[in-house]
């Protein structure tokens, strides 16, 4: 059709007609620019025509990339703002949680509870007349009050959140607070309405509950000091930082109730050292045979032993318990029943002078004969003169002061310390919880000051008397009556007075050094805490010398059990490890509660060991006379040993090298 004339067309340069709106790209919309896109406009899916495309397609580009970097630039602003803000606020609500936790703002509000607590109380006793004519002064104070502690309430929840009002005392406070402040503001106010005088009558019921608040919250802030107060001591052991950080991390106020409970158990597992312990866990795991759920049963059941809550100590023997009447029928006098200790210290005009027995290392050799058998102080002990029986007798009074002169007894006793101070305290009670002889006593008693060795300058009968009076000194105090049996005073004086049974005059470094046969029989060991309680043991096999032999078998292993560990824990490398548990198991909870708090058998065990180690080594905290006399006596005894040292070319102990004056 080449007659045909073709449709003008236009040259390529130039558009055929103006774009219109359906062609042009979709604007998008803040909202979707937002959603859809963070980093600029997504492109439009609208189609341009084919003659525009690369147009239309630089020009969106264009934009895009503008928008992009615009977009991205304010987005990254915003981001790095509200981080900014986030840990500007963090660290202000920071600033406020240890700002409430100092213990002058602790203390701050404990005062204001406590006055507001008083004020509350006078409210309550006064007639309404009366509180009528001090209104204004009384909405004034329960308005500033209640100001106060509102304010101590919004700092907290601005401080640790919401977790805060988790607590339930701590919601309950809170609410309580909020409402009375609120009645208070209207009951200011003064108002006519028939309701709202109504309400206004809760408030007696408020102040009553405020009362309960006021002692609740009294109770934890003084948890709370005292946790401050422990935090404030020199850390002497790694299980002291756990308990110290586990401490502060359960008293927190943002914890919440299930956590603090998990707190509540890791801190009683770590005081009480049971962190190996079996459990029931064990027993229901697959595949663990018979025998062997039987052996975790009785590791179970020995371990329970020490939870054991205490008996009362105050409680007589049960009468219908075999094992007491046997106990009693067993021995036909008590100590009680026997001689008195006047009848050892009876006076005598002849003035005889008596001589120590010499002591000799290989002990266990000797025994009493047969015919001490039912012999007593008066027989066995060299008779005294009329003055030394006067001044013994009136230096025995003296066993309950802390600065006792047991140097003075050692010399008007002719030597005789450890026997006369025995006898003096075990006599009464002990003596009757041992059910023995007074003659099985005084035999044991002499026999224990035989071992000792009398030309140890320190580790001598003399120390052991000292010990065991101080020990009696701590066991007659009133906060451990309702706990100590006279049973446990019996065991607890027997091991002071055999703690260093046997000593040499060298410690366990000189027989490790030297390879002493009691360092290899106790493989380096506690060495000489393990040679003292044994030596004794084999003191008491012979049957006239056995203070423990008329004990139930029950009674009897606690009484061994506990010998042992008290002996053991006299040793110098256990002191940093039971003053730790004695510091975050004893000490804390005495904090706590105001007064020594010993829950089980544990506990108790515990006590009597630190009481016994102190004992060990309280020359120091005696009189000054007394002493620089055991001052002298040790470092005699020290350079002794740093003489041996020499001798045998081995290095000299630290501190032991100085010559004497």
């Amino acid at each position: 059709m080449s007659g045909e004339s073709s449709p003008s067309v236009p040259p390529p340069s130039a558009p055929a007609h103006p774009p219109s709106s359906a062609c042009r790209p979709k604007r998008q919309t803040f909202s979707r620019f937002l959603r859809r896109s963070p980093y600029g406009e997504r492109r439009s899916r609208a189609v341009a025509p084919a003659d525009n495309a690369a147009h239309a397609h630089s020009s969106a580009e264009g934009h895009t990339r503008k928008r992009r970097g615009a977009g991205g630039n304010d987005l990254a602003t915003r981001r790095q703002s509200g981080a900014t803000h986030v840990r500007s606020m963090h660290r202000v609500r920071l600033a406020v949680g240890e700002f409430m936790r100092q213990l002058s703002v602790e203390l701050f509000f404990v005062m204001i509870v406590l006055f507001y607590g008083v004020f509350v109380t006078v409210q309550l006793t006064m007639a309404d007349d009366t509180l009528s004519s001090y209104k204004l002064a009384i909405d004034v104070t329960d308005i500033t009050v209640g100001s106060i502690l509102l304010l101590e309430i919004l700092l907290k929840v601005f401080a640790y959140g919401l977790h805060y009002l988790k607590d339930v005392w701590a919601l309950f406070d809170a609410l309580v607070i909020v409402v009375s402040f609120v009645l208070g503001v209207v009951a200011a106010m003064g108002t006519t309405s028939t309701v709202v005088v109504k309400i206004l009558r809760l408030r007696v019921i408020l102040r009553v509950l405020r009362v309960l608040v006021v002692f609740e919250r009294v109770k934890q802030r003084s948890k709370s000091m005292n946790l401050m107060h422990l935090n404030k001591g020199a850390i002497t052991s790694p299980v002291e930082q756990v308990l110290r950080i586990l401490n502060e991390l359960r008293f927190h106020p943002a914890i919440r109730p299930s956590l603090r409970d998990g707190l509540d158990f890791a801190i009683d597992t770590i005081k009480n050292n049971r962190l190996y312990d079996a459990n029931e866990e064990l027993l229901a795991v697959e595949g663990v045979d018979d025998d062997t759920q039987n052996w975790l049963r009785g590791e179970m059941l020995r371990g329970n032993d020490m939870n054991k809550v205490l008996p009362d100590a105050t409680a007589e023997d049960d009468e219908n318990d075999p094992n007491r009447k046997r106990r009693r029928s067993s021995v036909g006098s008590s100590c009680s029943e026997g001689e008195g200790v006047n009848d050892g210290v009876s006076g005598s005009s002849d003035g005889r002078e008596s001589k120590s027995s010499s002591p000799h290392r290989h002990h266990h050799e000797r025994s009493l004969s047969h015919s001490n058998r039912g012999a007593t102080m008066r027989d066995l002990l060299p008779v005294l003169d009329s003055a030394s029986d006067f001044e013994l007798q009136n230096l025995l009074q003296g066993l309950n002061s802390w600065n006792f002169d047991v140097f003075r007894v050692h010399i008007v006793s002719g030597g005789n310390a450890l026997s006369y101070i025995g006898h003096h305290l075990l006599c009464d009670a002990p003596c009757q919880a041992l059910n023995i002889e007074s003659s099985l006593l005084v035999n044991f008693l002499l026999e224990i000051q035989r071992g000792y060795i009398a030309t140890n300058p320190y580790h001598n009968a003399i120390h052991a008397a000292d010990v065991m009076q101080s020990v009696h000194y701590f066991l007659t105090q009133p906060e451990l009556q309702p706990y100590l049996r006279p049973l446990d005073r019996a065991i607890s004086l027997i091991a002071a007075g055999v703690h260093d049974f046997m000593h040499d005059g060298f410690n366990n470094g000189f027989h490790i050094s030297t390879a002493s046969d009691i360092a290899l029989r106790y493989n380096d060991h506690a060495v000489l805490e393990n040679y003292h309680v044994a030596q004794s043991f084999l003191v008491m096999k012979n049957a006239d010398l056995n203070v423990l032999g008329h004990l139930a078998p029950d009674d009897f292993k606690y009484a061994r059990d506990m010998i042992i560990q008290m002996v053991l824990a006299t040793d110098m490398a256990k002191h940093f490890e039971d003053v730790a548990l004695f510091k975050t198991n004893i000490l804390s909870a005495a904090l706590d509660e105001g007064a020594v708090l010993v829950k089980n058998i544990g506990d108790k065990k515990l006590l009597l060991k630190m009481i016994l180690h102190t004992c060990d080594v309280s020359n120091p905290a005696k009189e000054r006379e007394t002493m620089l006399r055991w001052t002298d006596r040790v470092v005699e005894e020290f350079f002794i040993q740093g003489d041996m040292e020499k001798q045998l070319g081995l290095p000299v102990s630290p501190s032991w090298t100085e010559t004497r004056s």
